[in-house]
């Protein structure tokens, strides 16, 4: 609590100029789905849901049967045409691009930044290792920085930004690792997708998003609740109904002026019609 006291001091001195702006003059956040809430279906269905929502985006699955992480420019085109004539954006790619990796996936830095392109997606998500962060070393965390700063650059010319998923088994699985993870990288075009830990007990989520400022890039919304009681078992729920509040973390973004996206990753575990429940949760998100 210390730690996130700190930050908070120390944020509100250093930009206080930018968050009377952002308070002044908000910009507006985006709505988007990840299209792996449908990822049984095909890409278009995906885009047509997001449409009936009303949504702004949608983040594109970077797996079959939505697309590929092999660079193919014609299904790239399709894809980004298919996005267009429903008049969506594309948020973000969602890569599985994974820097400092014990075991190599072999996703290619090159086709993965192609893709996006392609997409016109300004953010690729991206994920630092498959180790957490509680089980890393000095030298893994130096090879993940590294990595990450050069896919960074390599970002930056070509005009897109990379978000680390802040994620379990990866080194940006607690708030203060993420921010550790962003400032060792120390390069504008690496920051975060924020999402709320899915272990009940684990960091607050305000405090979570408390660390990531001001890095968030783009988030992912999701919620939970004990499965019949028990809370060392979880279920998805819709995000108006679980233990995570995000009235106080839209709240917090828009204080520091993010005007990026609020996506709704998946449905509710057992729901009879995911399709209302992705409008529900939608209408819920709108109305922050």
């Amino acid at each position: 609590m210390e730690a996130v006291a700190a930050a908070q001091t120390s944020q509100g001195r250093g930009e206080k100029g930018s968050l009377q702006v952002a308070r002044d003059n908000p910009r507006p956040m985006k709505t988007a789905l990840c299209t792996i809430a449908f990822r049984e279906r095909l890409l278009e269905y995906s885009l047509d849901i997001a449409c009936e929502a009303g949504l702004d985006g949608v983040e594109i699955w970077g797996r079959e049967p939505h697309i590929s992480e092999e660079y193919d420019a014609n299904r790239v085109a399709a894809a980004r045409k298919m996005v267009v004539e429903r008049g969506l954006q594309v948020a973000v790619f969602g890569s599985y691009l994974r820097f400092g990796a014990v075991e190599n996936d072999n996703i290619s830095l090159r086709d993965v930044l192609q893709i996006a392109a392609g997409l016109e997606a300004p953010v690729v998500r991206v994920w630092a290792g498959d180790v957490g962060s509680d089980e890393a070393d000095d030298e893994l965390w130096k090879r993940t920085v590294h990595e990450c700063h050069e896919a960074a650059v390599a970002a930056a010319k070509m005009g897109m930004k990379l978000a680390a998923e802040m994620h379990s088994n990866t080194l940006a699985d607690t708030g203060p690792c993420a921010r550790r993870l962003v400032e060792d990288v120390g390069h504008e075009s690496f920051g975060l997708n924020y999402q709320a830990s899915s272990k009940l007990d684990d960091d607050d989520p305000l405090e979570r998003l408390e660390f990531a400022l001001p890095h968030v890039f783009h988030l992912h919304a999701q919620n939970y609740a004990p499965l019949n009681g028990d809370p060392e078992r979880i279920e998805r729920v819709g995000l108006a109904d679980g233990v995570i509040d995000y009235a106080p973390l839209v709240s917090r973004l828009r204080e520091v002026g993010y005007d990026g996206y609020l996506a709704i990753e998946f449905s509710p575990s057992n729901c009879e019609s995911k399709r209302d429940a992705i409008i529900r949760d939608a209408h819920y998100l709108r109305s922050l």
